[in-house]
């Protein structure tokens, strides 16, 4: 955690004398008040994140039960492949936006960000209760909803990353845990609700869970004591408060700044960028159309095909936690490198699948490992990375070169599916297949950065 050594040596129990348990209760009572509010706000910012992601992650992550209804009774006779670009452009937005935001963070205009995306998340889920066309679906659902998730989602990891140093992977775990209870509870909502108040009424529903969880985000979150924000590029560090006002008057200066050109040139960062976009990719794939698969490939009653999802997204929350505590002890990357690996044999496994048995293994057991990679690519870059500084422009740019996969991964897919033929099994191969890619970009990058020595934390 970032915090001075003297700070760090009272919440270990040092007292300046032999550390007896008298000495260390002693240090506990007089740990400075200012350091036990340092201490306390780096654990709301685990808080705030867990709302952060459940808003944005775990609406997206969501969007694989309204692909099934849309296709199956909202928009009956519109092909998958098409469905799915509102799913995926929610995706692309959501991303996109990320990277355009990187730079407005770094200069401190959190709190803007955070009311600009709760209204265009809250704004788009409502209008997508109103919704009964394609063209509808796709501006609310999937323009403005991803708008929204983007202006939320980067401050969670880029927060978190500023606040904690030690057992950094674990923070950013438990902060995005808040993506696997989001996408069990929305699913869940809508799945429940729909057959008895319609599907308006059930997406409002939602619209209003997201309202409630948005405004703790506004009321704990904030940037550290030691990491203000600079006044322009190349200029001393900023001394005052961070920047919350004249956000509308954001210096055209700033634009330049959305790609960190030093990490352009760090090739091992390129190549965990490059890994991360082919595994999210694969990853999106198989969670937009699971339940679908659920419904075609096994003999799965229709109520439990549909929980299939939440299924997942359940198990997701298991695998963010636990993998994290590893990825402390041997490096983020290596945990990565090992989870996406696993989950790409996963993926080419599940064209086995026959019956709801089966499903519901395979549902746990690829929610947990998918899960846990998805919990890291903060803490991958972190740590890969040459420097800490410029975390948001650089969480950004990872963001925005997998909301490029992530728009063209899932509509690929669905073409693939609406191919004559064994249309599920080149589905597999293509899920299966980009996973696989994104561990030896992965694996490459390892490589590249400390060699072939093994133990090495990265």
């Amino acid at each position: 955690m970032t915090s001075t050594m003297e700070d760090q040596k009272m919440y270990e129990g040092y007292s300046g004398s032999p550390q007896t348990s008298n000495g260390r209760l002693e240090a506990v009572h007089n740990v400075p008040p200012a350091s036990r509010e340092r201490y306390s706000l780096s654990w709301l910012q685990i808080l705030g994140g867990f709302c952060l992601n459940f808003n944005s992650w775990g609406l997206l992550g969501s969007f694989g039960v309204y692909q099934s209804y849309y296709s199956l009774e909202m928009l009956q006779g519109i092909p998958d492949s098409k469905i799915s670009w509102i799913g995926s452009v929610q995706g692309f937005f959501m991303f996109m936006v990320s990277f355009l935001i990187g730079p407005i963070f770094d200069a401190g205009y959190l709190r803007p960000l955070l009311i600009t995306g709760t209204l265009f998340s809250v704004l788009g889920v409502f209008l997508t209760s109103l919704c009964t066309r394609y063209w509808q679906l796709f501006l609310a659902q999937g323009i403005a909803t991803g708008i929204g998730c983007g202006c939320l989602y980067l401050p969670a990891p880029a927060l978190i990353s500023m606040h904690f140093k030690d057992n950094q992977a674990l923070a950013q775990a438990l902060g995005s845990s808040g993506t696997g209870i989001g996408a069990v509870i929305i699913p869940a909502v809508f799945t429940h609700l729909e057959p008895s108040i319609g599907f308006a009424w059930a997406t409002r529903s939602i619209g209003f869970i997201v309202l409630a969880t948005s405004v703790l985000p506004m009321i704990v979150m904030r940037y550290p004591e030691h990491s203000r924000p600079s006044a322009a590029p190349g200029t001393p560090p900023y001394s005052g408060p961070p920047r919350r006002n004249n956000f509308l008057k954001l210096p055209m200066r700033w634009m330049p700044l959305l790609v960190d050109k030093d990490a352009l040139r760090d090739l091992p960062l390129v190549l965990v960028v490059v890994g991360l976009m082919f595994s999210f990719m694969g990853i999106y794939v198989m969670l937009y159309y699971i339940n679908l698969l659920a419904e075609q490939r096994t003999n799965t009653p229709h109520r439990l095909a549909e929980q299939t999802l939440t299924i997942l997204n359940g198990a997701s929350t298991v695998g963010r936690i636990l993998p994290s505590v590893l990825a402390d002890r041997i490096g983020a990357v290596h945990v990565l490198i090992m989870t996406s690996c696993i989950s790409g044999v996963l993926a080419f496994s599940s064209y086995t699948l026959g019956h709801s048995v089966g499903l519901i293994i395979w549902s746990v057991a690829f929610g947990t490992f998918a899960g846990a990679f998805m919990a890291l690519p903060a803490a991958g870059i972190v740590s890969v990375g040459r420097s800490r500084s410029n975390i948001g422009t650089k969480l950004g740019m990872t963001l925005g070169a997998v909301g490029c996969g992530v728009l063209l991964a899932e509509p690929v897919a669905g073409a693939i599916l609406g191919a004559q033929g064994n249309g599920w099994l080149g589905f597999v191969a293509w899920s299966g297949s980009l996973m696989m890619a994104g561990c030896l970009s992965l694996l490459f990058a390892r490589f590249r950065r400390i060699g072939i020595v093994v133990a090495v934390k990265i």
